[in-house]
């Protein structure tokens, strides 16, 4: 199952329960979501851990004024360097290398869908970031190959260590909390088989636990130091 929780300041209320079986995976389920969605008025943010991350993910939502903010990442980690090279907004063109330089050439490659890049010798020869880039110098230009994918992930890598997305860290490990929750105070372990009794079951729990959240907030209980990302 997959479960969405929206939170505001005065609490938070879990919004979309999605229940499908274990092949079904979480770069698909919000995807599913994201194409339900109408284009948002305001901005909205989606917090999640990083196996709902990806280039194609975080367009989709853009697409619907939402932000998808991942807060933890699988795979190999990309260089550093990569977050400040500057990509045409279809992300099939480096414009710009670190250095404020622009390529003599670029070839997009389709089967790995990155980019074969090529600079001045004298533009990255000695260049501060040389050590970084590490590009292939030959006698009158220097190549290095990258996308738009490593591009994006070492945006969100360096965005880790800011104060604003450890708050959202936060947020998210808020909701992991939610099945826990439920498995431990509404006997989530005795579910029916049946995909169709499955889900009501599940979905039942669910409205048990929003009840009770709003229960809570009637009778004023559950007060709680404010998420300055919520502020």
């Amino acid at each position: 199952a997959n479960l969405e929780e929206s939170v505001g300041a005065n609490g938070s209320v879990v919004t979309e329960c999605q229940h499908e079986q274990n092949n079904h995976s979480d770069s698909r389920f919000i995807q599913e979501r994201l194409e339900q969605m109408d284009k948002q008025e305001e901005r909205t943010v989606i917090v999640a851990d990083g196996a709902y991350s990806g280039t194609e993910n975080t367009q989709l939502a853009a697409d619907k004024n939402v932000e998808l903010i991942a807060t933890s990442l699988t795979g190999k980690p990309a260089p550093d360097i990569l977050a400040d090279f500057a990509f045409n907004e279809e992300g099939t063109k480096i414009l710009r290398c670190p250095a404020d330089h622009a390529p003599k050439s670029c070839s997009y490659m389709k089967q790995s869908n990155q980019r074969a890049v090529s600079f001045l010798h004298e533009q990255c020869t000695g260049c501060p970031y040389q050590n970084q880039c590490k590009p292939k110098i030959f006698k009158k230009v220097a190549k290095t190959v990258t996308s738009k994918a490593a591009h994006e992930r070492a945006k969100i890598q360096r965005n880790m260590d800011s104060k604003e997305f450890k708050n959202y860290a936060r947020l998210r490990n808020g909701v992991e909390t939610v099945p826990s929750n439920i498995r431990k105070n509404y006997h989530l372990e005795k579910i029916p088989r049946g995909k169709q009794r499955g889900k009501f079951f599940f979905g039942s729990k669910i409205a048990a636990l929003n009840f009770r959240k709003l229960f809570n907030y009637v009778k004023g209980l559950g007060h709680y130091a404010q998420n300055p990302a919520l502020v």
